[in-house]
């Protein structure tokens, strides 16, 4: 599998593509989904799906972190 970020900014630079996608969304509407071709339809789908097992993994590391009392949350 090729992996299109460092490790050290993954997280970053996944977090700034998804910022451009809910700004595209919530400029666009219903045209954003219509406007996809087909591929980026079926990457859609499967972004979908990749976040919420996003939100899934995130939920159990983050009750294992806060079981060893150790905070993956960064006070801003």
């Amino acid at each position: 599998m090729s992996y299109p970020n460092m490790s050290y900014c993954m997280c970053e630079n996944t977090l700034l593509a998804m910022r451009q996608i809910i700004t595209a969304m919530q400029n666009e509407g219903t045209e954003f989904l219509q406007d996809m071709s087909r591929s980026e339809r079926q990457s859609f789908a499967e972004l979908f799906n990749a976040c919420e097992s996003f939100l899934t993994m995130s939920e159990e590391l983050v009750d294992s972190e806060e079981e060893q009392e150790i905070s993956p949350w960064v006070d801003e």
